[in-house]
Formats: C-alpha cells, structure tokens, sequence
C-alpha cells in the first residue's frame, strides 16, 4: 500500500494545488481534510479518488484521528477566517496530533517572523501566527518532533491581482508599494508540484528547509510592463502612493507593503531557492495568457 499523505485545506487554493500534483505523482495515497465533506469540492476530490475526512482543525482530537497511519502531512492555516490566536491553536492541534500519530514529514505552510526581521518594527498578525508555529517546532530538538520537517513560504499569488489587488477601471496601479519594492510572486497553482519534490526528496527538503514558493520578485514598474507586453493594453500604468494617501486600508494592509519595501529582500523570498526545487515555475506572462486576465478588456 502506498504511505498516506494528508492534506489540509484540501478543497482550498494552497491544498487543492497539493493533492493535484501528488495524485499525478502516482506515489501516494492522499488523504484530503475538508470540514464540509459532503460540499461540491470535497465531493470532486472523492471522485479523483481522494480520501476525504471531515476534521475541523480547531479541535486536537480530530485531527489526531485524521493524521492516523499517516506518513506525511502538509498543514495550512488560514489567518483571514479566524484571526491571529487562533490560528496558532490550529496550528499547534495539527503538530501535536502529528507528532502523537508518529508523522514522519510534517510541511508546515509557514511565513518569515517579520518581528524579528524587522526588529520590532513589523508585526504583521498574519504572518506571526504561522512563524510562532515555525518557531515552536523550530525549538524542539533532540528529539525533533519529526524526522522530515519543511517549511514553505507562500509568495504573493498572480491570483490577487483578480481580487484585492486589482487595477482601477483606467487600468491604473495605485498602491503603496514603491518603486524599488519587489512583490514574491507566483501562480499558487505551483505550490502542489514544489510541496510534492519536498515529500519525494526529504533527504534534501526535509531538514527543517525553508522553501520559498516565488517565480520571479518583480516591482510594480516590471509588473505594468509585462501586462502591457502580453496584452497589448498600452494604458496599464503604476501609481505609486504615500502610506498617508492609503485611506481607508488596515493599517495590517499598510504594515504588508512596508515589509515589502522595506524588508522583502530577505533570502527566504529568493526565486532561485524555489527553482533548486521545481523549475518550471510559471511566470507572469504565462499566467496572464493563460487566464486571459486583462486580455479583452479596453480604456
């Protein structure tokens, strides 16, 4: 029988991505964690041939119970739905009923202690909670908790520029992300194919790694000209803004561009740390062809 991977968020963007590669890797069982088995996206994993079980992640007997004979765990959090404390309860059920369950390749889905980085300067909540984890585990030698241990950091999605990050009907920028600041990006559809090389090379990514998940750190001047390039909208520009011009944003909103263009030089966001992992790490002007994201759209 093949070892049992389970994958939490299994029916979200970061887990789906993941169960897609190992069931096209061939080489696992996958065991996806979903609270809602019975939804439209849990049902389509069962019939790719997922294991689905429901487990709610903030109670440490589930996940005991979902992690059973399992060899691998890829665990995420999502800090936007319940917040920084919790997020760390989340966090520490899944490493303790995995290290109760005897895990051997715990992946946690973590991001850099901008604290520390930035000596106190930078407290970003959602990046805190997840490097509190880190941090926990980090810390517990001799033993260690697990003997394959990974920590991925997720870059700034191509799919935000659909969402929160979207240009203004004139096809303009305006954000507070200056013109020397560089956003880690990266199709979060990729973070299935480097999480999968993580669980089949442990040896190599399984020494308590940090693996970036970034194709290319690019700026907002790099980033208008690719979309002009690809789709031939010549009116995409950049604005660059003051914070004090942000009204309305969350100062956390605020905090994450500072981090960038004060602090997103550090080595852990480096795209040539992703590439000794997975090489084919789609690029912007891929993905812009792909999704058709502002092809067809004119001034």
């Amino acid at each position: 029988m093949k070892p049992v991977i389970v994958v939490v968020g299994a029916t979200g963007q970061q887990g789906g991505s993941v169960i897609n590669a190992l069931i096209n890797s061939n080489r696992w069982t996958v065991r996806g964690v979903s609270r809602n088995i019975s939804s439209e996206g849990s049902q389509k994993l069962i019939a790719n041939g997922v294991q689905m079980i429901s487990c709610n992640i903030d109670c440490f007997d589930e996940c005991v119970e979902a992690f059973k004979d399992a060899y691998g765990v890829f665990a995420m959090t999502n800090y936007w739905e319940c917040g920084m404390t919790k997020e760390y309860e989340q966090g520490m059920n899944m490493v303790n009923a995995a290290t109760q369950q005897g895990v051997k390749h715990f992946i946690w889905s973590s991001l850099p202690d901008t604290k520390a980085i930035s000596n106190g300067q930078l407290d970003l909540p959602h990046y805190m909670s997840k490097a509190r984890v880190e941090s926990y585990i980090r810390s517990q030698q001799n033993p260690s908790l697990f003997p394959y241990t990974t920590f991925i950091y997720v870059g700034f999605y191509y799919q935000n520029f659909q969402t929160f990050f979207q240009p203004t009907s004139d096809f303009e920028f305006r954000v507070s992300l200056q013109p020397t600041g560089r956003l880690p990006l990266y199709d979060v559809r990729d973070t299935g194919p480097v999480v999968s090389q993580c669980f089949e090379h442990p040896e190599r990514w399984g020494q308590r790694n940090i693996v970036p998940l970034v194709a290319k750190r690019l700026t907002m001047d790099e980033v208008c000209e690719t979309i002009r390039c690809v789709t031939g909208n010549k009116y995409i520009r950049y604005i660059p803004l003051t914070y004090e011009q942000c009204v309305g944003q969350t100062k956390e909103a605020i905090d994450n561009m500072r981090w960038y263009n004060e602090y997103g030089d550090v080595e852990e966001r480096h795209a040539e740390k992703t590439t000794e992992v997975y090489n084919q790490m789609k690029t912007l002007a891929e993905w812009i062809q792909e999704t058709k994201w502002l092809i067809d759209e004119k001034k």
